[in-house]
């Protein structure tokens, strides 16, 4: 029997840990009948895609039901027309689940709310408490109140992520959210599988290595930074091609400037850039944030460059490296307007120092390293292509790896494409 990754199915199996279950909100599948009955126990409750992130609370205000989605909030006087709303313009995905909210406060004026980011090397491994993202900014009062249940709240997100864990063996990156209501005491209010293809998993891997500084997107780390960085990059947990990623430059103290394809509006505050954000993108997929990396430019496009690693045997080899240049007024390489080698594209580019060799080096250090620390994942990795940015100042980071990676770019490098070609097909015949 396949076992479903969807939020009914992880509450089922949290049930079964004694320890959790006086944490643990009840989780059902959503229908007519399953609605009524929850809002006549409790005056609010929360609807959710059984998979992916977005929300709908219903509350009970005398004797209207109050629906509040994203930005929107709507009032009507009886439960018939408010399921009829949800049907007519809310609920567009197939399942959703309901969830009451015990909370002795409205869901978004609880102060101590947060994600704890739970990892482990391989299937094998102990999980461990990695991080802690805020979900939004907190006084300092708040801040030393939270740590004094911090502890406890890590060991239920490790006991959380053993419980999934076990019956997941391939995901080993576990986000839980848990809020503390004064009240009611702690909560796990959600818990988000991270495979192999998240690239929240994969910095987890990497991120003592040079890779930028990355963080799950929350309106805390947002505004965080973009006061650290002035320019930041947000781009869904699992996507490629460059899909909804998205530049925010802090252009003033209230101007924001949102990049993304050859597209750009400015906004005029802080929320309003992240209300724009949750609108266009994050209603749609979770999202991690990532400090810009300035890239080196020819012409004032963009440039980093892909390279190609292959397991042989048990040895990872560079077999694969070009330049890819961005087009005119894209923020990304994925649509790229050219292709050179690294040579050709240092004597073009603002790189201060013109000579390929020493930068040629320490990138198939870098990515060779990178290699061996994603091997770590016991997922039969057996090709990798790195995106790495070169700065003006030639400094090189790391910015993500694709495990499926694109060849027909090397198409244009005949000999680069057989060699990764040849050792593809015989990865393949094993």
């Amino acid at each position: 029997m396949v076992l479903g990754r969807g939020r009914v199915s992880q509450y089922k199996l949290l049930q079964e840990e004694k320890k959790l279950r006086n944490h643990l909100l009840e989780t059902v599948l959503f229908s007519k009948q399953a609605l009524f009955s929850l809002l006549n126990q409790y005056n609010t409750v929360v609807i959710k895609p059984t998979f992916g992130p977005g929300k709908i609370i219903i509350s009970k205000e005398n004797n209207w039901f109050k629906i509040n989605s994203l930005q929107k909030v709507v009032r009507v006087n009886n439960r018939e027309e408010m399921y009829e709303y949800l049907k007519q313009y809310e609920l567009t995905q197939k399942y959703y689940v309901i969830q009451p909210l015990k909370f002795s406060t409205p869901l978004s004026q609880i102060p101590c709310r947060y994600f704890v980011t739970v990892h482990r090397q391989n299937s094998s491994s102990k999980w461990r408490s990695v991080s802690i993202t805020n979900s939004k900014d907190s006084s300092v009062f708040i801040k030393l109140f939270q740590n004094l249940f911090l502890n406890k709240s890590k060991s239920l997100s490790v006991l959380v992520a053993k419980k999934l864990g076990n019956s997941f063996p391939s995901c080993n990156t576990i986000v839980v959210e848990v809020i503390y209501d004064y009240k009611t005491g702690i909560w796990i209010y959600d818990s988000m599988l991270h495979f192999a293809i998240s690239k929240w998993d994969q910095y987890q891997y990497l991120r003592k290595s040079v890779v930028p500084k990355t963080d799950l997107l929350t309106r805390f780390t947002f505004k965080d930074y973009l006061y650290l960085f002035s320019e930041v990059i947000i781009k869904p947990c699992v996507g490629q091609n460059g899909i909804g990623v998205v530049q925010i430059k802090r252009k003033g103290p209230q101007v924001y400037e949102i990049h993304s394809g050859i597209r750009t509006i400015v906004k005029n505050n802080l929320d309003e850039t992240y209300r724009y954000l949750e609108d266009t993108y994050l209603n749609k997929k979770d999202y991690i944030i990532q400090q810009r990396v300035p890239l080196a430019t020819i012409d004032k496009c963009p440039m980093d460059v892909r390279v190609i690693t292959q397991k042989d045997e048990a040895t990872w080899k560079i077999t694969g490296k070009i330049v890819k240049l961005a087009g005119k007024k894209f923020i990304i390489t994925n649509a790229a307007q050219k292709l050179l080698t690294l040579e050709e594209a240092i004597k073009d580019s603002t790189i201060l120092s013109k000579s390929s060799e020493p930068l040629n080096t320490i990138i198939d250090g870098l990515c060779l390293s990178a290699s061996q620390m994603l091997d770590k994942k016991n997922i039969d990795l057996k090709i990798i292509g790195f995106d790495v940015g070169v700065t003006n100042q030639g400094d090189i980071w790391i910015i993500e790896g694709n495990y499926v990676p694109d060849l027909k770019m090397f198409k244009e490098y005949e000999e680069q494409y057989q060699n990764i070609k040849k050792l593809r097909n015989k990865n393949r015949r094993k």
